[in-house]
């Protein structure tokens, strides 16, 4: 036998979720008129949506509901902002009834929008629980999202130094000299007018030849530094990424 809390989500598991949906529409709608971009909803957001629209009624009803009562009657509505309802309940041998009115409160993105609900009726406020349950596992649903955000991060920054590293790694000598010179910290070493007619011969005094030996050098000793920033380092961050991940998926089980 389901207890009230339960029977009354088994009541209103169809509006919810139509309010889930009219919600996530709105929000795409406003998004992309807003941006011009759609909005991408995961499963994650739209149980965020929906597990507030849940908890926001819970905290209403928990001030007269108690879960040892009895639902003795149960009508909804579709109201013009949110689901209003109108029940009757028992407690101790004594019925009861109330009506609910929802207000929208809104919010500043799409997990923030949420209903307050107005509670109507004779029944003694009681200081209950209600949403507690569903409160508890909002946290937990808060602590994957931020989860799967830095596994995402780490997941597109191992994929940004990989696809770098499998540019460069295949580049004959010549092709990495051309690429040094598109570097925005190294392309210096290329990227210069700097020629031997322009050498102050006062201040140096090697020849054309040992000048044009060191410019090469510059150049090779920049492919190698290119080599080492763009190869070699974030082949190691990319393994540390990696292990951090394991360790993150291993939060995420436990939740």
């Amino acid at each position: 036998m389901k207890n009230i809390k339960e029977e009354i989500l088994h009541q209103l598991e169809n509006p919810i979720s139509d309010l889930t949906a009219q919600i996530i529409q709105s929000e795409k709608e406003f998004h992309f008129k807003r941006t011009g971009k759609e909005l991408n909803i995961t499963p994650h957001m739209e149980e965020m949506i929906r597990l507030s629209l849940v908890i926001d009624l819970m905290k209403a009803l928990q001030n007269y509901i108690l879960p040892t009562d009895t639902l003795v009657g149960f009508n909804w509505y579709g109201g013009p902002k949110g689901i209003e309802i109108s029940a009757g309940i028992e407690r101790e041998g004594t019925r009861y009834h109330f009506l609910t009115e929802a207000i929208t409160a809104g919010g500043y993105n799409i997990q923030r929008f949420h209903y307050r609900y107005i509670v109507k009726s004779k029944m003694p406020r009681v200081f209950g629980d209600l949403a507690a349950e569903y409160v508890e596992k909002q946290k937990r649903l808060n602590k994957v999202e931020k989860l799967e955000k830095e596994i995402e991060n780490y997941q597109i920054r191992i994929n940004e130094y990989q696809a770098r590293i499998d540019e460069l790694t295949p580049m004959s000598k010549e092709e990495l000299i051309v690429e040094l010179g598109k570097h925005p910290m190294l392309g210096w070493r290329i990227r210069n007018d700097y020629k031997w007619e322009n050498v102050d011969k006062d201040y140096y005094k090697g020849t054309k030849e040992d000048w044009e030996a060191e410019q090469r050098k510059l150049v090779e000793e920049g492919v190698v530094e290119m080599l080492n920033w763009d190869v070699k380092r974030p082949k190691g961050y990319i393994k540390d990424y990696q292990k951090k991940i394991v360790k993150l998926q291993t939060k995420l089980q436990t939740l």
